[in-house]
């Protein structure tokens, strides 16, 4: 392994990071509703998704995700769960009563729900499937031609890309934590019902990619 192909890798983590998505979205929100470290828990879970897809990329396993009753699967799926997180947030910025508000946000704030929330969002969210399958898929072509295969290639480079990924996100959150400390309570409110309403459009959109595939 060359110090080449570990820039590579860590610069591929960065790029597949930066374009904004619904992971990004909740991922900012946690961050000023709950603080730095609810987000990072949220973004440990959803790395954890990553990690599975870049083996499988890595492996050649990606194709028995390419199926149509696959893809079909998981688009419905993220949808609902995006459906049901957006509407989760909408709550705890205050939509409904105060009672379901502090339930939602209380909810949301558990540390458990937050790291399987990371896991699941990642892990049935298509555009991140299609994301590495395309662009690790790619730079693992490209390198295994340059770099002899050894018993640790496959851990290291997928480590380095996850490290690239951190890179982006890590000061991401820590300046959406600072900026929930500094924003008034009811600034944070409009910002979560602005981020509930993406999460919700993004969900119907994936639901709708899941109706018109059928």
């Amino acid at each position: 392994m060359t110090i080449q192909h570990v820039i590579s890798a860590f610069l591929l983590g960065v790029v597949v990071a930066i374009p904004p998505g619904s992971v990004t979205v909740i991922a900012c929100q946690r961050a000023i509703q709950y603080g730095f470290r609810n987000s990072m828990i949220f973004t440990l879970g959803s790395s954890l998704s990553d990690v599975l897809y870049l083996c499988l990329v890595y492996f050649g396993l990606a194709g028995f995700i390419s199926n149509s009753g696959m893809k079909l699967a998981l688009w419905t799926a993220c949808g609902l769960l995006l459906v049901v997180i957006g509407v989760l947030t909408l709550a705890s910025a205050g939509g409904n009563s105060p009672e379901e508000a502090n339930g939602a946000a209380g909810l949301q704030s558990r540390p458990w729900v937050t790291f399987v929330s990371g896991i699941v969002v990642t892990l049935t969210n298509p555009m991140t499937i299609i994301g590495w399958i395309a662009i690790a898929g790619n730079f693992f072509i490209l390198w295994d031609e340059r770099v002899p295969a050894t018993g640790w290639h496959a851990p290291v480079t997928i480590t380095v890309i996850m490290l690239g990924v951190l890179a982006w996100f890590v000061p991401l959150v820590y300046a959406a934590g600072r900026l929930g400390r500094i924003i008034s309570q009811s600034f944070q409110k409009k910002i979560a019902i602005i981020a509930g309403a993406c999460l919700v459009v993004f969900g119907f959109i994936s639901l709708w990619t899941a109706f018109a595939m059928r």
